[in-house]
């Protein structure tokens, strides 16, 4: 159950002077809502304190703390400011948020007045306010008739310098069309297509280029086509890299079976095939280590090229520290899809850089290969998220077939409406148990009883085909979260099935694991090889001191290899349910998207589609038809500024 907070300090005093001390705790419960935790009422706080000097009426405060908060969310779904709606827009993404807010908090707002007052605290910035303009020193900027924090503006106008330098570059490898000929006529495991051979051959003409496609269009394909494209020019070192390990496993992976599948190979080919280059995760590419990166200005990265993957995920500060690494000599290729969810951190730097008349060199990939369009199911899930990404759900039934949870069947488009029910949450409960046993959670339990010997880290031969088995049983499909709090949240959901597991089980106490449970990798781990995002299995595992422990075993490099769990408890959760950020590069057979029982700004058309996206066959949608066409009517809240400025410094 969601918990009030209770701000500390100097403003909780003020504001219990002034009557309207209930006014935060019914913010913190918002805050709590939208995934933000403490830090947004507590940043509310210290600024409305910092600036107790001149604030005026208790308006002020109250205006200046839901501005904030305000803020906090806009940079949660990915931007880096937020405009402020001076000119009266009743419609308008600041006056839309602040009345999200009020409705989840359950405040009694008046919109019009607490917009009227941010308009005089951010019209004309007073002296010693937290709030100035330009390059002024303080924590709010007002730019673009937006507001920012101070970071975030010095770093979008940072990033926009840099990008601007990369694309007034015009120049373009003569020998790219040969090249590009050379590549059409040996393909890897399948043929390219026109559209696909335009972007390899975009990113061959030097410089900066952009490749965009929504899921399955054959993105990393692409990738793979366009580095040995690299070779063929004579760039000896293509650095390949994507935001999640699990990403970077992926592209190592396709490019690996592709030059594998070269019928007709050249000499540069069979190289590469001898020796298939890795990717890395972008912080270990840039060498992060101790809250800074080994590669800057003053320590380039060595590469003849640079390659992302899933270039969607790049918040703005990361973008800042790869243009600082990177020389200016060394083209740079983004591969990503620019209508998904943009970084979690603020910055939505591919959906900036693909709006157009903003990059002059963006391939976009139409056609897509991961929904099979020749059957039923595979094109109603294309279609369900075809109509979610076009805001065309209309009759919802005429989408998704109306279900139980008891009547799913996880094949084509599903929807289970729990907003009918005497108590919605248990309808929430029975689909994610229904889920559960569809995706072999008692299987996977009872697998889990054998006992998985290992030898110097390495599966024993006699069990590698049944952990294998294991393996994919796991992969299948999973329960897709909005948020991480709240009952419907991914934290909730696998403690509910966690416990389901327990009940199974004959094992001392309560673990926090048991053998049989897929787990995930919460940060960075460079000594051991695990990344944020990978995910594993809880198995029983015998490394030959004739006894077994319980171990996480994870794909490294190709290998199932176990890992002391002990080892790695403070970065390691439950992966029955994960929120739709988490799933962001995943292709699972099919999902369920657990939608919050209330609307929350969290809920919108790309967190929907990119859930939807996930799955081959089947998506089983579990919330109230309001909150899905909310949702799907309602875009992220992705503002940036960083292609205005583009095209100021472009001059376009």
């Amino acid at each position: 159950m969601t918990q009030p907070l209770h701000p500390q300090g100097t403003l909780r005093a003020r504001f219990e002077r002034v009557g309207t001390g209930e006014l935060f705790r019914r913010l913190g419960i918002g805050a709590r809502s939208c995934d933000l935790g403490d830090e947004g009422l507590y940043l509310a706080e210290e600024l409305v304190s910092a600036d107790a000097g001149w604030l005026g009426t208790s308006e002020q405060p109250e205006a200046l703390a839901i501005l904030v908060l305000a803020l906090m969310i806009a940079q949660r779904q990915g931007s880096t400011c937020l405009p402020l709606d001076h000119k009266g827009d009743r419609k308008g993404p600041l006056r839309t948020l602040i009345t999200d807010i009020a409705r989840v908090a359950k405040l009694e707002l008046d919109a019009t007045r607490v917009m009227k007052t941010i308009a005089n605290l951010t019209g004309t910035p007073r002296f010693n306010s937290v709030i100035g303009v330009g390059d002024a020193r303080v924590p709010l900027i007002v730019e673009y008739d937006a507001v920012y924090t101070e970071r975030s503006r010095w770093l979008e106008q940072r990033v926009a310098t840099r990008l601007a330098e990369r694309l007034q570059q015009r120049t373009v490898d003569p020998r790219a069309a040969e090249v590009l000929a050379d590549l059409v006529a040996r393909p890897g495991a399948r043929p390219l297509s026109d559209e696909q051979a335009r972007a390899v051959g975009l990113a061959l003409g030097g410089g900066f280029t952009v490749v965009t496609g929504g899921p399955g269009t054959g993105k990393t394909v692409v990738a793979a086509a366009i580095v040995r494209g690299l070779a063929r020019l004579g760039i000896q070192h293509v650095a390949l890299a994507a935001h999640t390990g699990k990403a970077a496993n992926r592209l190592t992976e396709v490019i690996g079976e592709q030059l594998a599948a070269i019928q007709d190979p050249s000499e540069i080919d069979r190289a590469l095939a001898a020796a298939p280059p890795a990717a890395q995760t972008l912080h270990r590419l840039l060498g992060y280590g101790g809250h800074r990166f080994a590669h800057h200005a003053k320590s380039p990265l060595p590469a003849g090229a640079v390659l992302i993957d899933e270039a969607s995920m790049i918040d703005l500060e990361l973008m800042d520290a790869l243009l600082d690494a990177l020389p200016a000599s060394s083209p740079l290729i983004l591969v990503g899809d620019a209508h998904q969810l943009p970084a979690i951190d603020a910055g939505q730097i591919l959906a900036d850089l693909a709006e157009p008349g903003v990059a002059p060199r963006v391939a976009v990939l139409h056609t897509s290969y991961r929904m099979n369009l020749e059957d039923a199911a595979g094109r109603a899930v294309y279609e369900l998220a075809r109509a979610i990404h076009d805001d065309d759900l209309g009759k919802l039934s005429d989408r998704a077939t109306p279900r139980t949870a008891s009547t799913l069947v996880f094949r084509g488009a599903e929807w289970v409406d729990p907003s009918k029910a005497k108590r919605p949450h248990d309808v929430t409960l029975a689909v994610a148990e229904t889920t559960w046993h569809h995706f072999g959670g008692p299987t996977a339990l009872r697998a889990a009883d054998h006992i998985f010997r290992f030898v110097d880290g390495v599966i024993d031969p006699a069990h590698t085909a049944e952990l294998e088995a294991l393996w994919a049983l796991l992969q299948r499909g999973r329960l897709l979260t909005v948020t991480r709090a709240l009952p419907t949240g991914s934290v909730a959901l696998n403690a509910h099935l966690h416990d389901l597991a327990l009940d199974r089980l004959s094992v001392a106490g309560r673990p926090e694991f048991v053998p049989g449970e897929p787990v995930m990798v919460t940060a960075n781990d460079y000594h051991r090889g695990l990344f944020n995002g990978d995910q594993g299995i809880i198995v029983r595992a015998d490394e030959g001191l004739d006894r077994h422990h319980f171990r996480a075993v994870f794909r490294i490099a190709g290998r199932l290899r176990p890992f002391a769990i002990e080892a790695l408890r403070d970065r390691l959760e439950l992966s029955w349910a994960l929120t739709v950020h988490k799933s962001q590069g995943s292709e699972l057979d099919a999902i369920a998207l657990i939608l919050p029982h209330e609307d929350l700004p969290l809920v919108t058309r790309e967190l929907l589609y990119t859930g939807v996206t996930r799955a081959r066959t089947g998506v089983a949608i579990c919330g109230s038809k309001a909150v899905l066409t909310t949702g799907a009517k309602r875009g992220a809240l992705r503002h940036s500024k960083l292609g205005a400025r583009l095209r100021s410094l472009l001059g376009t």
